[in-house]
């Protein structure tokens, strides 16, 4: 191996230090690098003068973990040993004795996890003798970049199909919010249970009704006849099925959503008294009890000062309901 230094031929791991004039080694003022070793005479001159840099990277087939001056060359493996991992240029050659099979599978799967925990770091190195900045990828970050594709995939495809499933489930909620608030649907209490088998029959005959109410453009007139609209409040008192229809629809309290609290009120009956008849709608329906107490104060009210009071309260299905009364003679 050539050498810089005629004072120190003998020695190439040292250099000529002029101000002491003997031999120093080169890792007293240059630190051990892993991967590396020293340059002859750490690449300087007796005159102190230096011809390259104080290191060389390890050559193929040979390491240095960092403890040594020089590289090391590789070991290999016996025939009958188990090889766990290659030499690079800062770990030896990991062998493993094959009778000692389970000891040698142990090692050799947590030498493969470090690896690959080492392939996913991108080193990057700055070459110092060009201006141009060099990129160095590990040759193990291709397979783990394949990996890393399949993962990111399986996580799109996972998260498209959860979006999916989300906006199925807001519109189902959105639809069920809508038909609830169209009086469709309803809560009733325990004691009223029973009532529920009947509100269905109920939905089903008054929907399309409904859908024929809700437009801005029909008056009243043309939902209710003129007979129909001037015949006696008594009359909605006097037609059971009808009557439990509508406190089926106007009884229960639901959140924007007028009930017969509201009509109370509009027929002017102070809250006391409201909050006093909900307070025995166990025993009593609310909605019985204000047609009652009105048809007792105003005997002189029909069936359209009712319908006119539902469609203020936007209680088209209410509404809906009153036309069955043209099924009866009404006198």
């Amino acid at each position: 191996m050539s050498h810089y230094s005629h004072n120190c031929s003998d020695d190439l791991d040292t250099f000529w230090d002029e101000l002491s004039n003997t031999c120093v080694p080169c890792h007293k003022h240059n630190p051990i690098r892993p991967g590396y070793e020293f340059s002859p005479n750490c690449g300087r001159h007796d005159d102190g003068g230096r011809s390259e840099a104080p290191y060389r990277p390890c050559a193929a087939q040979s390491f240095n973990n960092g403890s040594f001056v020089k590289c090391h060359p590789c070991l290999r493996c016996a025939p009958n040993n188990l090889k766990l991992s290659e030499c690079n240029t800062t770990t030896d050659t990991q062998c493993c004795v094959a009778r000692d099979q389970t000891r040698c599978w142990k090692g050799a799967l947590s030498t493969t996890t470090q690896q690959t925990q080492r392939s996913t770091t991108l080193r990057v190195q700055v070459s110092t003798s060009s201006p141009t900045t060099a990129i160095h990828i590990d040759p193990g970050l291709h397979d783990y970049s394949a990996t890393a594709w399949i993962v990111l995939t399986v996580i799109l495809v996972f998260s498209a199909l959860a979006f999916l499933l989300f906006i199925y489930i807001k519109k189902r909620r959105r639809r069920s919010r809508a038909f609830c608030f169209r009086g469709l649907w309803f809560d009733t209490d325990k004691q009223n249970t029973h009532q529920w088998s009947r509100s269905s029959k109920t939905t089903a005959a008054v929907n399309e009704d409904v859908a024929l109410l809700q437009s801005e453009t029909r008056s009243l007139e043309d939902i209710l006849s003129p007979d129909l609209q001037s015949a006696p409040l008594q009359t909605v008192l006097d037609n059971l099925d009808v009557l439990e229809e509508l406190v089926i629809l106007l009884d229960p309290e639901r959140p924007g959503v007028k009930n017969t609290s509201h009509l109370a009120s509009r027929c002017s009956f102070p809250a006391t008294w409201i909050t006093y008849t909900y307070s025995l709608r166990e025993s009593k329906s609310p909605l019985r009890a204000v047609l009652e107490g009105v048809t007792t104060k105003h005997p002189e009210w029909t069936v359209g000062h009712l319908a006119r009071l539902l469609r203020e309260m936007d209680r088209n299905d209410a509404v809906a309901v009153l036309t069955k009364l043209s099924l009866l003679k009404v006198f």
